[in-house]
């Protein structure tokens, strides 16, 4: 816990001064939008996603499809402006990320929902310039098997509940150029749990626009996650596609994804497994 209250006090006094050094300028309530760029390969963004996969588990021959599905929302509750570049933003974010199955019972194909996670943060977003954004994050997560799922592995005893806790997050993002940098990490700060406290996160990536269509951009990028829980393990996602109406405020990004370490969802999370194919994500919550 030691660590937890020195990661809280850096934190607080780090915003605090930030706000109240400078005098604000403008202040809006519930405005739209957000302007931290959405970290997009992250299986858990705050984003619309939606995945079809192959699915394959070490040791396990036996291959499946894989479809995860992400739906979420963000408002923002005040957002201040002190200068031309610097703004605080206070807002919620609530996710469901849904995940189905479909594999070869022999006769058929059968598929289902395999499990649902739930996320609800309250974020605090900085802004120094234009390039360069800071997160703050405090989550609630729990996640639940699926009544498809049960019913087909015929589980009569509860599951372990590692993905269920509390988690307090600092990210920073910068962005040079056509690429953008980010990273940070996490603690566990749930007081009675059962699983590890520490992660680190950190990934790039970059966006080329094509001359010869306007709106769109070559995009390719990564992402990783270590967490204690996984004993350190990565988790590493890789993704190359295409972002297309990019000049409005809805964008969306079709990619060929690959993604390997534990399963980034559900409480099967203890899973190694090997994830790829097609994602198509968008973002309703872009400033």
């Amino acid at each position: 816990m030691r660590y937890l209250y020195i990661l809280t006090k850096l934190c607080l006094q780090f915003l605090f001064v930030g706000i109240y050094s400078v005098q604000a300028t403008e202040i809006q309530w519930l405005p739209h939008g957000s302007f931290f760029p959405t970290m997009y390969l992250d299986p858990t963004a705050c984003q619309q996603g939606l995945s079809v996969l192959a699915y394959q588990v070490e040791g396990n021959q036996k291959g499946q499809m894989y479809v995860p599905v992400s739906l979420s929302m963000q408002q923002q509750l005040l957002r201040m402006e002190y200068d031309q570049d610097t703004r605080y933003e206070l807002g919620i974010q609530f996710s469901v990320f849904s995940q189905f199955s479909i594999v070869d019972v022999g006769e058929a194909f059968m598929g289902g929902l395999q499990n649902a996670d739930y996320r609800i943060s309250a974020v605090l977003n900085v802004q120094r310039d234009k390039n360069t954004h800071y997160r703050l994050s405090l989550f609630h997560q729990s996640s639940h098997l699926g009544d498809d799922y049960i019913i087909r592995n015929s589980i009569t005893t509860p599951t372990l509940r590692t993905l269920n806790y509390e988690q307090l997050d600092l990210i920073i993002s910068k962005k040079i150029d056509m690429y953008r940098v980010y990273g940070g990490g996490g603690y566990n700060v749930s007081p009675n749990t059962i699983r590890e406290r520490f992660m680190l996160q950190f990934g790039a990536d970059l966006t080329k626009p094509l001359a010869a269509f306007a709106g769109a951009s070559m995009i390719a990028g990564f992402d990783v996650k270590i967490y204690e829980h996984n004993d350190y393990t990565p988790n590493l996602r890789l993704g190359f596609g295409l972002e297309l109406a990019g000049n409005t405020k809805s964008p969306y990004k079709i990619l060929i994804t690959w993604y390997q370490g534990r399963l980034p969802y559900s409480t099967l999370e203890y899973q190694r497994v090997h994830l790829l194919g097609l994602s198509l994500v968008f973002n309703l919550h872009r400033e």
